[in-house]
């Protein structure tokens, strides 16, 4: 079965937009919790996630984005735009 709506049944959901330095979005909580999130990139590719999420959330956002962008650099390819992505607990 599909995704219904934004919040997962276990784990956490993250929507994140690309912004001039980095990632901004909302990563979303089974218990219908909704966090604002920013991913930050500094040039050497530091990347680093401030918001009121939980810190293990912030956590699990800033390895998810230094991912994505290793991944990216790694193909040749420009970092997406959007980002949406479940994490396990």
């Amino acid at each position: 079965m599909g995704i219904v709506g934004d919040h997962p049944e276990t784990g956490v959901r993250f929507v994140l937009e690309r912004t001039a330095d980095g990632y901004a979005g909302t990563a979303f909580l089974p218990d219908a919790a909704r966090h604002a999130l920013v991913a930050r990139v500094a040039p050497d590719g530091t990347v680093t996630v401030e918001g009121e999420a939980p810190a293990d959330v912030r956590e699990k956002a800033r390895l998810l984005v230094r991912t994505v962008l290793r991944h990216a650099a790694s193909e040749g390819t420009d970092p997406p735009r959007r980002i949406v992505r479940w994490r396990a607990p």
